[in-house]
């Protein structure tokens, strides 16, 4: 019986208490960034396109086995800038535990970690080169606004990808063999494509498909969000959905007969305010900090991850946010 009357806690909040406007967050897709629009700063022409770019970042999050709503997770600083031969990449984070900021910088061959104030480094880590044919597909391109899509057909006819037009001729998809990306020794990608929209000059959609170790199956797809500035597409955010599809057990154990299964909130059963105080006060309830939904045998799950930019501006990032890395 506390089982059942631990499961019913929950609901009962959620009937009681409603909604945190600051925890909680609407899950329907591209309203999650119409909510507040992002305020864009282009510094001079917008026809000059996007060299550098900086925004806030706030990371919201959700898994269907255990969330009914998408929650904060993280929010850092981000600057990307675009040199002739390399892209250059700055994070900024603020630590919970006290008013120190950490920082990371990277231009693809190299990452520096260090204390954001005082320049302090606290380690080098130089990263593994990768020989791909892919590394000239998108060249040095932002990606967070339009691209030279004359390039990338280009390229992807030299390296003989399977080039997909759309039947109403806005769109383009490119297959990418699972050969020419580099596999990191665990999981094994088997297959990999990107969407394109012809008309905005903008990334459409990605998809990865791998196979883990133990025979998970695991497809990530990454759907970018734009805004216009001046008619010019500008990305504003990301959404990003991992569906985790895990092999059966090979010996399937059996579940507690007391055990009850909840596919989701709306199958946990509701009690009135009345009641619920009743129970309260007899001291029959008590919470379940985490509910898992659907057959605690099933492994499998889905992450959905909003990436969501604000204050943005565009052509503003200074050299100087780089020196620790640039020779």
């Amino acid at each position: 019986m506390k089982k059942v009357i631990g499961l019913l806690l929950i609901a009962v909040i959620l009937m009681v208490c409603g909604c945190n406007a600051n925890d909680l967050q609407k899950d329907s897709g591209l309203e999650f960034f119409k909510e507040d629009m992002p305020k864009i700063i282009w510094n001079g022409d917008t026809t000059a396109g996007v060299q550098s770019y900086q925004a806030n970042v706030e990371i919201y999050g959700k898994n269907n086995r255990y969330d009914t709503h998408s929650t904060f997770r993280q929010s850092y600083r981000m600057a990307v800038k675009a040199l002739p031969d390399e892209i250059l990449t700055r994070l900024d984070f603020a630590t919970n535990d006290d008013i120190r900021y950490r920082s990371l910088i990277s231009n693809g061959e190299e990452m520096i970690f260090f204390e954001t104030l005082t320049e302090n480094i606290i380690y080098r880590i130089p990263m593994e080169e990768t020989s791909s044919p892919l590394n000239r597909l998108f060249g040095n391109q932002i990606g967070l606004s339009r691209i030279n899509l004359s390039l990338i057909r280009e390229e992807a006819r030299r390296l003989s990808l399977n080039i997909i037009e759309g039947s109403s001729g806005t769109t383009m998809m490119l297959e990418i063999p699972p050969t020419l990306i580099p596999q990191n020794g665990f999981d094994r990608i088997i297959s990999s494509r990107v969407s394109f929209d012809l008309l905005s000059e903008t990334i459409l959609e990605s998809e990865v498909i791998l196979i883990r170790a133990d025979e998970t199956k695991v497809t990530t797809t990454v759907t970018p969000v734009y805004d216009t500035k001046d008619g010019v597409p500008v990305k504003i955010g990301q959404i990003t959905i991992i569906d985790s599809k895990a092999p059966a057990l090979e010996y399937e154990y059996e579940l507690d007969p007391d055990t009850i299964i909840y596919n989701s909130i709306d199958d946990i059963p509701t009690i009135s305010e009345k009641d619920y105080n009743l129970m309260v006060e007899a001291g029959n309830l008590y919470e379940v900090p985490d509910v898992k939904f659907g057959d605690p045998r099933d492994l499998s799950y889905i992450e959905t991850i909003y990436e969501v930019y604000k204050d943005i501006e565009i052509n503003s990032v200074s050299d100087n946010m780089f020196r620790l890395i640039q020779r």
